[in-house]
């Protein structure tokens, strides 16, 4: 049964993570438009047909705002997301529970290595997704004592592998 959660955790997380990239694509290929008196324009031209506004105004300019790190508060004050840069160029946003324990993190190393590591209630790392520099994707299931137990990849070849481990680090079984 916990197997099969895990199984269904990963397939949920997954999908969440394509279906926003799909979404943010869509996003971001509808344009917006406005009405001048809503971006502080002439409000004289608000009446006129929109194809005749969009010609006579230039496109309202995109406002940038710049800083290292951001922090989403909840209504409490505390830390509940955080998007950062540190010292050594690694990128990253953390998503925090009421305790203020880290729950999920996506991370892009200063190699240019992107990972999503989950966190469970005890703060352990407990599932890991990564894409090496050479492109191939691996996913870890840790136990509570943060060792791999089981690893699914990829290979450059482009042959797939699963591998369990014991909790010494021994490889129980690798398929195929």
């Amino acid at each position: 049964m916990k197997k099969t959660l895990w199984i269904y955790g990963v397939l949920v997380f997954v999908g969440g993570l394509i279906g926003g990239a799909l979404t943010n694509e869509l996003c971001r290929s509808r344009s917006v438009s406005a009405t001048p008196a809503s971006i502080g324009g002439d409000a004289n031209l608000a009446g006129k047909n929109a194809n005749e506004t969009n010609a006579a105004t230039p496109a309202p300019q995109r406002r940038i705002v710049t800083a290292s790190e951001f922090v989403v508060l909840d209504a409490a004050g505390k830390p509940r997301a955080k998007i950062d840069v540190n010292g050594d160029g690694q990128a990253g946003f953390a998503i925090y529970d009421r305790d203020n324990n880290p729950r999920a993190r996506i991370v892009v190393d200063n190699l240019g290595v992107p990972s999503v590591r989950l966190y469970d209630t005890s703060n352990k790392l407990r599932l890991s997704l990564e894409v090496s520099t050479d492109g191939i994707p691996t996913v870890r299931l840790m136990d509570n004592g943060n060792h791999a137990r089981a690893l699914l990849g990829v290979d450059a070849e482009g042959e797939a592998g699963l591998n369990f481990y014991a909790e010494d680090g021994r490889l129980l079984r690798e398929l195929p």
